[in-house]
């Protein structure tokens, strides 16, 4: 029995689609605490403009007087720009005030849902 050209065609390009599947996956706020809210006030050391999600590193006062490092993870940049920011709406010295969720796994990485300038 011989397969027809289209009917192999058709089938190497199913093949390609579910083995592509997984690159259209997204992880969601499985790895953050959903169950509290975290807010942190610091200074922005840096933005990062990027897909799939805008990216905001700031230093925070610890309890102990310390510096503390924070990646504060926001939504797209299609998404932020669909409400009227640009990258310059937050920069590297501005003092902000964020609320949202920190990692699951005690990183200080903060799933954002709030921001006060």
């Amino acid at each position: 029995m011989r397969i027809k050209p289209s009917a192999f065609a058709a089938l190497v390009a199913l093949f390609l689609f579910l083995l592509s599947a997984p690159v259209f996956a997204h992880h969601g706020a499985a790895s953050y605490d959903i169950s509290k809210m975290t807010t942190v006030k610091g200074t922005v050391t840096a933005v990062q403009w990027i897909n799939p999600h805008v990216e905001v590193d700031m230093d925070v006062t610890g309890s102990m007087g310390k510096a503390e490092k924070y990646i504060v993870e926001s939504v797209s940049p299609l998404g932020l720009s669909r409400n009227g920011w640009t990258k310059d709406s937050v920069k590297p010295g501005d003092q902000i005030t964020v609320t949202g969720n920190l990692s699951k796994n005690g990183a200080h990485i903060l799933r954002l849902k709030k921001i006060v300038f």
